[in-house]
């Protein structure tokens, strides 16, 4: 009987100390904390007989992640000591939302990849690309127009009317996929004909004016042709006479008056008439205009003809008389 009390306290009591060791395996020995970094770090005393393995699924954090923590720290961690253990902390309602807000971009990085991909090869890729999301509902815009509500972003937009994001774009004048709250976007394509349509400027009228011309007055006179009379030109008259030449000396005639014209002084020669000069030592020829007579004057008597001072000097430059040949018409 005492054997059996014996055997029975020390079973007792070898349970309570498992039970104890269990205990403190489980409870979260942390000492404090510390930020290093920027990083928070949980500082934990490690217990008897446990291992960096346990210390990791006590914390949920990874073997790499606790020597990290702890450059040079031996796996072989002994009990008392303190070492670093990442703070993981747990996701709450703001980090749901960040995940969600990256599956949506995730989703929008797919449906422009779709859109471009339509781009290229629309026959093949254009239906999957147009088509929502498996198992979302697709709803019908009063008018084609959708008010955007609070937190709705373009491609939620896209998926609940079934449309692209690019026709979105295109129908509301869209540079990028920024939309804000209270916003009236076109989501469909009879949408986008009536905004047009209406906006359309209206058609100029056409005002007819009808002009009725006066025949009287717009009757064009044109004037009478008036035929001028050829005038008659009379044949020019045939001078009709003997030549007669003769030969002498051929001077200058003595005057204080001068002129340019070529005139001379004949005995016989008709007033007025045209005779023609030759200087038998040059060859130089001239015609001069009677317009006197030679003085009859033992002076005189070889004299042929007298020229103007101008006529002298064009046929005799060098010399105040000259053998002269004078011909001239009877």
């Amino acid at each position: 009987m005492k054997y059996i009390f014996c055997l029975t306290f020390l079973a007792g009591l070898l349970t309570g100390m498992v039970c104890t060791r269990a205990n403190g395996m489980n409870a979260v020995d942390s000492v404090g904390v510390e930020k290093v970094g920027g990083k928070v770090f949980v500082l934990h005393k490690v217990n008897q007989g446990q291992t960096m393995f346990a210390v990791v699924r006590q914390y949920g954090t990874t073997i790499q992640a606790l020597r990290e923590a702890n450059p040079g720290m031996s796996d072989q961690i002994q009990s008392g000591q303190t070492i670093r253990v990442p703070y993981i902390a747990k996701a709450g309602k703001k980090d749901s939302k960040k995940e969600e807000r990256k599956e949506e971009k995730k989703e929008e990085r797919k449906e422009e990849k779709k859109e471009e991909v339509k781009s290229l090869k629309p026959a093949a890729v254009a239906p999957a690309a147009s088509a929502p999301s498996a198992g979302s509902a697709v709803s019908v815009a009063p008018n084609g127009i959708h008010k955007v509500e609070p937190g709705q972003t373009l491609y939620r937009v896209a998926v609940k009317y079934g449309v692209l994001m690019a026709d979105l774009r295109k129908w509301n004048n869209l540079t990028d996929d920024n939309i804000r709250e209270g916003q009236e976007l076109i989501v469909s394509e009879k949408g986008a004909e009536k905004v047009v349509a209406s906006v359309a400027p209206p058609e100029p009228k056409v005002t007819t004016t009808t002009v009725v011309k006066d025949s009287a007055k717009a009757k064009t006179v044109v004037p009478e042709k008036v035929v001028k009379p050829v005038e008659e030109v009379a044949p020019p008259k045939v001078v009709r006479g003997k030549r007669k030449s003769e030969s002498g000396l051929a001077e200058v005639i003595e005057t204080d008056e001068s002129t340019s014209k070529f005139l001379g002084l004949h005995r016989t020669a008709p007033i007025g008439a045209l005779v023609e000069v030759l200087n038998e030592y040059n060859q130089e020829k001239i015609i001069v205009r009677i317009i006197g007579r030679i003085p009859d004057t033992s002076i005189n008597d070889d004299i042929v003809i007298k020229l103007s001072s101008r006529a002298f000097e064009k046929v005799s430059p060098n010399s105040k008389r000259f053998r002269a040949v004078v011909s001239y018409l009877e």
